[in-house]
C-alpha cells in the first residue's frame, strides 16, 4: 500500500496528482488517468474546505485489490453526497471501473478503482458448447468441496454454459476478477466438481456487511441438472455460514422460474421484497425463451441464521403495509415504534454512494437520516441519473426513531418499497442495524407476464411492490404535465 499526505492547495494537489500517477504506473496501470482523477478529486475537496477545519490536509492511498488498484482520497471538508460530477464521465468511458463516496464524522472518503491488465482477460471459450446448444444429461461422478481461487476459470465457464453472455454480473466472465474476490474473502462458495475440475454446480455467498451475506450465483451445468446438485451445495454452504456465526442470509431468487424461490421458502426463509428492473436483461438456458427484453427483476428472501435481537422500527407510512405483511409472516422480534413528532432529528444526513456503470445501477446507503434526508437523497439520485442510472436503491436506517417522519416524502422522489432486512448493519448502542430499502426505476412499467411465483403469498407481495413502483414512478410525469398545463392556462390569460 502507498500513502501520501499534502495540503489542499495548488502545490499540494500537483504533488498528489504526480504521486498517484507514479504509484499506479509502477503497478501496471496507465498513470495519466490516475493523475487526472486525483486532480479532479483533490480540486473538489479543496473547494469544500470552508475554513476552520481541524486539518486541511488531503490523504491519498493506493492499494492492490487483486485485479484492480484502488485509489482513495480522504478529506475533512463539507460532507459529500457523492463523487464530484467531474469524475463520472471517466466511469462511463472506462477510465475507471467503479467510484464510491461516503461521509462520516471522520471526514469524506472517495474511492476510485482502476483495472490491472488481468482485469480485462475474459474467459476462454475453447471446448465450451454454445449457450443455446442441446446438451445431453450426464451421470458423471462429482465431489463436493469449498470454492477456491483456482476454481475461477471453471466457474466462469459454467456461468457461460448456463447464461451465455447474459449473466447480469459481468465480473463472472473474467477469471482473475473472480479469483481476486475469493482470495480476499469477499466471496465464498461450495461446488460440485468432476474429477477433471469441471464445476457441475455452485452456490456462493458475498459479504454485504460483517453480519449478513447474500447467497447466490446458483448455477448447475445444463449437463448435470435433475440430480439435486444445487440443493446439496446449498446445504453445505448453509452449514458453513451458521458455523461461522453469520447473522443473516439474503437470497435473490429470479422471478422467471420458481425453483430457487421454493428452495428458499423450504429452508425457512421469509420473502422480504423484490428488486425490480435491477440489472441488465438475461437469458437462462432451458428456462427463458432466449434473451429477455426487460431488465432483470429479483425476489428477495431473508433467513436469520442466529437469534435476532428484539428491536423497534420506524417505517414511513407509504412503506408500512409491506413491512407489516413481512413481519406477520415471520417470527422476528420487531415492534413498530410510535411516530415521534418531537423526536431528536440530526440536522445532516450521512450517506455513501456507489455506481455500477455496467448495470447502470446506483446505491445510496443512508446511515443517518437527518432533516435534509429528502434533499440529500434527491441530490445523490440526480447525480446517478445524469450518469445514466436505470435503477437506484436507497437503504435507510429502519431503527432510527425519526425515520417515519423525515422519510415520509420519499415516494415523491419516485421511490417505492424494495425490501426490509433485519440486522443488515453491525449493531450500535442504539440501533440493531435493520434497513428499509426503497427503489427508483427509470422505467417503472414492469411487465410481470414472465414472472413465476412459488405461491400466492409471494405473488401478492410481488404484485404489491410492482403496483407501488408504477404508482410512484408516474408521479413525476403527472407533475410535469400539470405544470405544463398551468403554463398554457396562464399564457392564455396574458
Amino acid at each position: 500500500m502507498f500513502s501520501l499526505t499534502a495540503e489542499a492547495n495548488t502545490a499540494g494537489i500537483a504533488v498528489l496528482s504526480a504521486a498517484a500517477r507514479t504509484a499506479v504506473t509502477a503497478l501496471g496501470v496507465a498513470g495519466e488517468g490516475a493523475g487526472l482523477v486525483m486532480t479532479l478529486l483533490a480540486t473538489d475537496a479543496a473547494t469544500r474546505l470552508s475554513g476552520g477545519e481541524e486539518s486541511t490536509a488531503l490523504v491519498i492511498t493506493v492499494t492492490n485489490e487483486g485485479s484492480e488498484l484502488m485509489l482513495s482520497l480522504h478529506d475533512r471538508g463539507l460532507p459529500i453526497v457523492g463523487p464530484p460530477d467531474s469524475v463520472l464521465p471517466l466511469l462511463e468511458h472506462g477510465v475507471v471501473t467503479s467510484i464510491s463516496a461516503s461521509a462520516s464524522g471522520d471526514g469524506n472518503v472517495t474511492q476510485v478503482r482502476f483495472a490491472l491488465p488481468s482485469y480485462h482477460q475474459i474467459l476462454d471459450l475453447d471446448g465450451i458448447d454454445s449457450a443455446d446448444a442441446i446438451v445431453e444429461l450426464t451421470s458423471e461422478p462429482v465431489t463436493f468441496r469449498e470454492l477456491v481461487p483456482q476454481d475461477a476459470v471453471e466457474l466462469t465457464r459454467t456461468i457461460y454454459r448456463c447464461y451465455g453472455w447474459s449473466y447480469p454480473n459481468g465480473d463472472f466472465y473474467y477469471p482473475d476478477r473472480v479469483a481476486a474476490m475469493i482470495s480476499s474473502g469477499e466471496r465464498i462458495g461450495e461446488v460440485a466438481v468432476t474429477e477433471d475440475g469441471r464445476i457441475a454446480a455452485h452456490w456462493g455467498a458475498v459479504f454485504l456487511s460483517p453480519s449478513v451475506v447474500e447467497t447466490g450465483v446458483t448455477v448447475t451445468d445444463p449437463a448435470f441438472r435433475k440430480r439435486g446438485l444445487a440443493q446439496q451445495v446449498g446445504d453445505r454452504l448453509l452449514e458453513r455460514l451458521i458455523a461461522a456465526g453469520i447473522a443473516g442470509r439474503l437470497r435473490e431468487p429470479v422471478l422467471t422460474h420458481s425453483a430457487t424461490q421454493h428452495i428458499a421458502l423450504t429452508e425457512g426463509a421469509t420473502m422480504v421484497g423484490a428488486y425490480l428492473h435491477y440489472s441488465q436483461p438475461l437469458m437462462q438456458v432451458g428456462i427463458t425463451q432466449g434473451m429477455l427484453t426487460d431488465r432483470t427483476s429479483l425476489s428477495v428472501a431473508f433467513t436469520a441464521l442466529q437469534p435476532l435481537t428484539s428491536a423497534s422500527i420506524s417505517i414511513p407510512a407509504p412503506y408500512l403495509p409491506f413491512v407489516q405483511s413481512i413481519l406477520e409472516s415471520s417470527s422476528w422480534p420487531r415492534a413498530f415504534a410510535d411516530v415521534e413528532r418531537m423526536a431528536v432529528v440530526p440536522k445532516d444526513s450521512a450517506l455513501a454512494t456507489r455506481f455500477d456503470a455496467s448495470n447502470r445501477l446506483g446505491i445510496v446507503d443512508v446511515t443517518v437520516a437527518g432533516e435534509d434526508l429528502v434533499e440529500a437523497v434527491d441530490s445523490a439520485m440526480e447525480q446517478m441519473r445524469r450518469s445514466g442510472a436505470e435503477y437506484v436503491q436507497v437503504r435507510l436506517p429502519a431503527n432510527q426513531p425519526a425515520l417515519a417522519l423525515v422519510g415520509a416524502g420519499l415516494t415523491e422522489l419516485g421511490l417505492g418499497f424494495g425490501t426490509y432486512i433485519p440486522e443488515f448493519r453491525p449493531a450500535t448502542e442504539t440501533h440493531v442495524g435493520d434497513i428499509l430499502v426503497t427503489q427508483w426505476l427509470a422505467d417503472p412499467a414492469v411487465d410481470t407476464e414472465a414472472f413465476v411465483y412459488a405461491n400466492v403469498e409471494v405473488e401478492s407481495l410481488m404484485n404489491g411492490i410492482v403496483d407501488q413502483a408504477k404508482e410512484v414512478g408516474g408521479r413525476g410525469l403527472v407533475q410535469r404535465r400539470r405544470a405544463a398545463r398551468r403554463a398554457q392556462l396562464f399564457a392564455a390569460l396574458d
